[in-house]
């Protein structure tokens, strides 16, 4: 099994993510912090053959709650 971790630094505006991939490579996107971009992350995650990362991320204040809460790879 290939494991993927995503790293994601959480602003008001913008998550920073990371990805490294089961090679030790690293991809990198920033997404707005809204429902769009989480939308866009799960689609940027597929592309990457990433279907269930290991997620860390760091919480900024109340900023890191909306992307956690609606967190689902299978969506």
């Amino acid at each position: 099994m290939s494991h993927f971790y995503l790293g994601i630094d959480v602003a008001k505006a913008k998550l920073d993510c990371a990805l490294r991939l089961p090679s030790g490579k690293f991809r990198a996107k920033v997404i707005p912090n809204t429902l769009d971009g989480f939308a866009t992350l799960l689609t940027w995650l597929a592309a990457q053959k990433a279907q269930s990362p290991h997620v860390c991320m760091e919480a900024t204040g109340i900023y890191w709650e909306d992307v956690a809460q609606r967190w689902s790879p299978e969506t």
